[in-house]
Parts: C-alpha cells; structure tokens; sequence
C-alpha cells in the first residue's frame, strides 16, 4: 500500500464509508435558533468530507448560490463519517452528508435525524458506474458466477455493502448463503485483494481507477446491479432543529437544488473537486463523476429498506415519513 494512497484516503473517503450513529441522546440544543453572519446573512454549517460526490455543494457555494438566498454557508470537515450524526443532532453542524443505510440505522435508534435533499443516486446506466467489485483476474473469478463463497472487503458490516452484495449475487441466481465480509476501509482494499486477503473489494472512486491501473478487473457495478439510480445519500438535520428552522432550511436546499442543476457541468465539477480536495489532477481528470439529482425517489428508497429489512441489516421498514423532512408551505 503507497503512501500516496493512504493520503488520498483520508482526502477523498467516498460518502458510502459514512456509518450510523447507533446511539445518541437526541435531546440537545440542536434545536436553537441561528445566529445571523456579516451581512444579515443567516451562518449555516455544514458537516462534510472532502469526497468527490459533494462537489455540487463546493460549487454552488463558490458561485454565491447559497448568498442570494441570505446564508453564510461554511462547510467542516468531520472527525469521521460516525462523528457527523450526533454533531448535527448536536448543534455543532446545521446540516451534514450521509448515507441513507446509515440514516436508517440512526433513526432506528431514536437519533433524531431527517433527511432535507437527496444528493447523488448510483448510476443510472451500466456504463456510468461509479461503484465497482474489484478482482484480481489472476484468482479464478471472471463474472459474477463466480462470487458464490467468496469474501469481500466492505467499508462498514452490516451496511450498504452487505446489501449491495447479496442483491447483487442474487439478482444473478448466485448462493450468497457462504459469502464473508470483511471491514477494511477502501484504500486498504486493493492490496488486500492483491495479496490474497479477500477476493472482492467493494470500491468507489478514485480507487476504482487506482485499482485498474494496478491490474484489478471490474466485474460489476453493485449499486447499479441492485438498482438502477438506487438512492445513495443525500443532505440530513437535526429533526428538532427543522422544526424551529423550517425557513433557513428551505433556503439551503433551495440553494443546493441550484447547485444540483449544475451537475451535468463536468468541468465545473471537476473545478469544484480540484479546489476542494488534494486529488491529483491525472486522477481528477479520469474520475468517473457521480450521479448527481436533487429529487429523492420514495419508492426507490423503500425499497432500499426493505432489502435492509430482509438482510437483517435493519430490525423493521423505516418509516420514511419520519426520515424525509417536508417543507413547511
């Protein structure tokens, strides 16, 4: 494992790292009011990663989007996906990215979050992965017939991998009764595959990229295997916080809606992904950029709890009437 890889993890974690608070107590201050910034401006904090999927967010920031709409809009880089749960609940952060497994998770134990805008679904078309499962050609596996026994590295246990894996698998009439998972996080994961460890890793980019250019062999997109455009993750608040802040809310995710819209502006994007994280340029410019949509497909999203459900990975059907925040009209 390069030493440049280890630094890159730790700029460009992509969003499906980010795990559940499994806890909490969400009886705190988030709830209070905002205090306004220079200008008459309302200040609004925004936890986040430097990952490539929140470069709309850089983007309409950086084109004053969240100004015209009277916010100060700063953004933080968390202590770890796990940390920006409570910190939003908290007070600390106004809104935060998460994944909606984990959002799930959070809500099934009583963490007082709500889901405001989604921001990036999986592919919509086979060719426009941006999710993969890594081999090394050299072991005996060529398709996803091949997966049946195998063990594969995922960011977290008992997540979005684990979902995405056995759809997968079973959505191609594969045994996934003996399969293994392994938590590695995803710069560790192509030498794992290299050196023999796991035969499968579960990537995102840029390490999708990396690991082709070490001679893995992509065999297929999970996410777009489990469903095409399968809602990812998106922008959450403290649910106490929302109920008092129902206008600042509404504005920020008028602003990012904006923001959004862009995202078929591949250049701006990538501009957005190069000012704000430390990726290389040659890695920039041949990232597959993700699917980005401000519109959260309900029924897409029960879905993804159901499966959640029958895997176990969930104790019941989350209510997504409680986890998808509605405007105030």
């Amino acid at each position: 494992m390069t030493s440049f890889v280890r630094r890159l993890a730790l700029l460009l974690v992509p969003v499906l790292v980010l795990a559940a608070a499994c806890g909490g107590d969400d009886s705190s201050s988030g709830g209070s009011a905002q205090p306004a910034a220079a200008g008459g401006r309302t200040a609004v904090k925004v936890g986040v990663l430097p990952v490539a999927d929140l470069a709309p967010l850089f983007h309409g920031i950086s084109k004053g989007y969240f100004s015209e709409e009277g916010l100060d809009v700063t953004t933080e880089v968390g202590q770890g996906g796990a940390a920006l749960v409570p910190a939003v609940v908290s007070g600390q952060y106004q809104f935060a990215f998460g994944n909606y497994v984990s959002l799930m998770l959070a809500a099934q134990n009583n963490v007082g979050v709500q889901i405001v805008s989604n921001v990036v679904n999986g592919a919509e078309r086979a060719d426009r992965g941006t999710n993969a499962l890594l081999v090394d050609p050299t072991k005996g596996i060529a398709s996803v017939k091949d997966l049946a026994g195998r063990s594969f590295a995922v960011t977290t246990l008992r997540n979005a991998g684990e979902l995405t894996i056995r759809t997968t698998l079973r959505n191609a009439g594969v045994d996934d009764s003996r399969i293994t998972f392994v938590e590695l996080p995803f710069p560790d994961m192509n030498a794992a595959v290299q050196a023999g460890r796991v035969d499968v890793a579960w990537q995102a980019e840029p390490f999708i990229t990396l690991g082709s250019d070490a001679g893995l062999k992509n065999i297929v997109d999970p996410m777009y295997a489990t469903m095409p455009s399968l809602p990812l993750a998106g922008m959450f608040a403290g649910k106490d916080w929302l109920a008092e802040n129902g206008d600042v809310a509404g504005r920020f995710v008028k602003a990012l809606r904006r923001s959004l819209a862009d995202g078929g502006d591949t250049a701006a994007m990538r501009a957005a992904i190069a000012a704000n994280t430390r990726t290389p340029p040659a890695v920039i410019d041949r990232l597959a950029l993700a699917n980005w949509s401000a519109e959260l497909d309900r029924d897409k999203l029960g879905q993804v709890g159901d499966l959640a459900e029958r895997y176990e990975i969930l104790e019941g059907a989350p209510d997504l009437g409680d986890l998808v925040w509605s405007a105030p009209s």
